[in-house]
């Protein structure tokens, strides 16, 4: 069992309640717990006091001393005990896996057809991608989803737009960003001209009734704009299980706007904008009165995700259904799970939100172009990539390529969710700082290391910068369960910036090869290159050769 579990649970049988520990200064302990707060209570006494009887009873293999500060009991664990107990694990391919058995559903990107995926997108992708990834090695059957934004009023602007403005070779060449130029040209122009707008509404009305000559455009733009998000999943290294657009479930949505109709669920609104249309009654809830059906008998957002979370349950069967989707989502998302719950769902609903991508302080809008495109965010982090191996003698194409992409990734994830992200080119690919090339050079120097001595290894009484690195690498596990419990990967990537940070500080003071405990530093170093990998796939990073 891992050190700190094991001691949480002979603490928790001591005491007769779930705790869990903490780390305190370093000075302090290795382990706090703060068990005298909750027993001050029942026994009448000071928090130190009840700390300090509890103190007084542990007797464990693993605990060195204890001392006692307020209501805390802070353990100083003994280090020979603590190490045979990852010893073996700490090497292992699969060190932190586990056997949860639960089933996800996971939303996440979600591009919107027609549009080129910016750096926008990047946050659900790799965050979703990530969680995906944590929570199958944790072993449970986590699905990948991507939600495709196939169906919406903006494709009959998308439609105007083509039958007037596109430029056929230019359409061919690069698909994409012809598709956005006349998409932007349509809402310059609808600002001059508004009845722009109520021909679009009409051709999207015609669309979803199956005008075949708008079916075969909106067809068009599907399949070009797959063939280029598959590109990018290919070098961001995602992959989904499956992949399902909002146009799926267009009838599903109608069928459900009047069965929430009959069920008193919805209502049909009587007056303003909104008379004739189908609403959700939401008003006890604070949640307004959204549209499930337009008055014009067409579907919404709202009403084709709730047609579309009720098929995920029928064909998954899932514990919980995730939604990786920004924090500006908040309100259609507590409008969907409350619709969900009033219907008698009972899996567990989950908006994971993050904040916004600022590119310097830009905030970007596909409508007005202002765009920056994810494929040219990877190509610049190569180059930079390249630039710098290059200066330090170890380029490979190959390598540029893992360390480029993989800098953005952890760019985005090293941030706590919810958070806004701003977009630094000289941070990002930085080799030095808070950023993935740093936990990288990490790796690397640990490969370089093994690769120049593999000989057998040691147990030693762990001296203090030893010590420093084994509490991080027995901690990973416990991270892996923080991460998924929270569904936030930014903890796997804070965690891993630590490890690098110490490992880094310990090969710059700490001789290994020729050392006179090099058996044993060796074993320390092959554990920290094993955690150091596993994260970075976990995170979808690939670890590179050479730096």
């Amino acid at each position: 069992m891992n050190p700190y579990r094991e001691l949480e649970a002979y603490v928790e049988k001591l005491v007769g309640f779930p705790v869990k520990g903490s780390i305190p200064p370093e000075e302090k302990g290795d382990y706090a717990f703060p068990v005298g707060f909750r027993l001050a209570k029942e026994w009448k006494v000071s928090p130190e006091e009840a700390a300090r009887r509890v103190a007084e009873k542990v007797d464990h293999p693993l605990v060195e001393r204890v001392n006692v500060e307020g209501g805390y009991l802070n353990v100083f664990f003994n280090r020979r005990a603590f190490l045979e107990r990852i010893w073996e694990d700490a090497l292992s391919p699969h060190y932190g896996s586990a056997s949860q058995e639960k089933t996800y559903v996971i939303d996440y990107s979600s591009p919107n057809i027609a549009k080129p995926m910016h750096v926008g997108h990047l946050r659900s992708t790799i965050i979703g991608e990530s969680l995906k990834r944590i929570l199958r090695y944790l072993g449970n059957r986590a699905i990948g989803l991507n939600y495709l934004g196939d169906i919406g009023t903006q494709f009959g602007a998308l439609i105007v737009a083509y039958r007037r403005w596109v430029d056929e070779k230019r359409l061919q060449e690069d698909p994409i960003k012809e598709l956005l130029r006349i998409y932007v040209k349509f809402h310059e122009e609808a600002e001059k001209d508004p009845s722009l707008e109520e021909e679009a509404r009409r051709e999207f009305e015609k669309l979803e009734k199956g005008d075949p000559e708008n079916v075969a455009l909106w067809k068009k733009f599907r399949e070009l704009s797959l063939k280029g998000f598959e590109r990018i999943y290919r070098r961001l290294g995602v992959e989904f299980d499956v992949i399902v657009g909002e146009s799926d479930f267009v009838e599903d949505a109608k069928r459900i706007a009047r069965e929430l109709l009959e069920k008193g669920i919805a209502v049909v609104w009587e007056e303003g904008e909104k008379k004739g249309a189908i609403v959700a009654d939401l008003e006890a809830e604070g949640l307004n009165h959204p549209v499930l059906l337009k008055s014009d008998g067409t579907t919404i957002y709202l009403s084709r995700d709730l047609a579309s979370l009720l098929w995920r349950i029928r064909e998954f069967d899932p514990d919980a259904l995730l939604y990786v989707v920004a924090i500006e989502q908040n309100l259609h998302f507590r409008q969907l799970f409350t619709i969900a719950h009033k219907m008698g769902i009972d899996r567990e609903l989950v908006h994971v939100s993050f904040g916004m991508v600022h590119v310097e302080g830009m905030r970007l809008s596909t409508r007005r172009g202002q765009v920056l495109f994810l494929e040219d965010i990877l190509d610049t982090a190569v180059a930079h990539a390249a630039e710098e191996m290059k200066k330090r003698g170890s380029y490979s194409p190959e390598d540029a390529e893992n360390i480029g992409v993989s800098s953005v990734i952890f760019w985005m994830l090293k941030t706590e969710p919810k958070k806004d992200v701003t977009f630094r080119w000289k941070e990002v690919t930085s080799f030095t700082g808070e950023t993935g090339p740093y936990v990288q050079y990490a790796y690397v120097r640990a490969r370089n290391i093994l690769e120049k001595k593999s000989g057998p290894i040691s147990v030693l009484d762990p001296d203090d910068a030893e010590w420093e690195l084994i509490k991080k690498i027995a901690r990973f596990p416990l991270i892996l369960e923080e991460s998924a419990r929270r569904y936030s990967p930014h903890v796997l990537a804070r965690y891993l910036l630590d490890l690098a940070t110490v490992f880094h500080h310990f090969y710059d003071h700490n001789r290994v090869i020729g050392s006179p405990r090099e058996p044993f530093r060796l074993w320390i170093v092959r554990a920290v290159e094993n955690v150091l990998g596993i994260g970075q796939k976990l995170l979808a990073m690939r670890p590179p050769r050479r730096m």
